[in-house]
């Protein structure tokens, strides 16, 4: 059976999108072609890793990387990774209003940090910005990242590119470039 070549689920061969990370399979067997989020239009470019003589360190194994707090703040709202259609155990906590991208040390550093994961290689330095309004509503707006920042309702089985701020509710996917997360408040 044919795996995706961005999360490496099996698929049918008759699907078109990965049904676990959205990401548009090409024609062929599944790594034929890049892979670019379904929402984006046909001429997007393929994700493109930010320029750098060497891909960023991945740690092996935990040891040595930075513990998260289990739950946000009360209150706030939290990032769950999620890879191959499964939520894992990494969470990102999220202020009231927060940059996500990677570290470098030109640009300084970010609220949340992706710079770590295998993904983050397809994050721009300031990728986006998630922040809470003084009603409680949660927002994302893209800043303009290389690879773009997708958004896929709970009611949705679609990911849609966020071009402006865009209102963000419980359950929602958000994908900053390939890295998909799911959000939660409370």
């Amino acid at each position: 059976m044919p795996q995706c070549s961005t999360c490496g689920s099996a698929v049918s061969e008759h699907d078109k999108v990965c049904p676990d990370c959205g990401m548009e399979l090409g024609t062929g067997s599944p790594s034929a072609s890049p892979q670019v989020p379904a929402a984006t239009p046909p001429a997007s470019p393929a994700p493109v890793p930010p320029s750098s003589s060497q891909p960023p360190a991945v740690p092996s194994d935990p040891v040595g990387s930075p513990k998260l707090p289990a739950q946000p703040a009360a209150g706030l709202a939290r990032l769950t990774l999620r890879r191959a259609g499964a939520l894992t155990s990494e969470i990102f906590p999220l202020g009231e209003r927060v940059s996500v991208g990677r570290f470098d040390a030109e640009t300084g550093p970010v609220d949340v940090d992706l710079g770590l994961l295998p993904e983050g290689a397809y994050l721009s330095r300031h990728h986006a910005e998630m922040w809470r309004d003084a009603n409680g509503k949660w927002f994302v707006k893209d800043l303009g990242s290389q690879n773009g920042t997708f958004l896929r309702p709970a009611s949705s089985t679609q990911f849609q590119r966020v071009a402006q701020e865009q209102a963000v509710n419980d359950g929602d996917e958000i994908a900053f470039g390939n890295a998909r997360f799911e959000f939660r408040t409370g």
